[in-house]
């Protein structure tokens, strides 16, 4: 697996969880909010739960470009080598 691939599987994988919150919130929320406010609110649970997932997030991400910093010097470094 190509890791472009593995990236493209994780954001992918980010959006359909996102979606599926989106939809468990207004299925939810349905019949106790008015129809016109389901939509903010559920906005709204979203940004608390991204907030409070964000210490999660930001970890995450530091040790995803640290893999790719590994993983582009891996690649790079036959090149430089030869070229020496």
């Amino acid at each position: 697996m190509d890791i472009t691939e593995l990236i493209l599987g994780i954001i992918e994988m980010m959006i359909n969880m996102a979606k599926m919150i989106a939809e468990a919130i207004s299925d939810a929320t349905a019949g106790i909010v008015p129809p016109d406010a389901v939509a903010p609110l559920g906005v709204l649970i979203l940004l608390v739960i991204l907030k409070a997932g964000f210490d999660f997030t930001k970890k995450v991400m530091d040790i995803l470009i640290i893999i790719f910093v590994f993983y582009v010097l891996i690649r790079v470094i036959p090149t430089i080598l030869g070229m020496l």
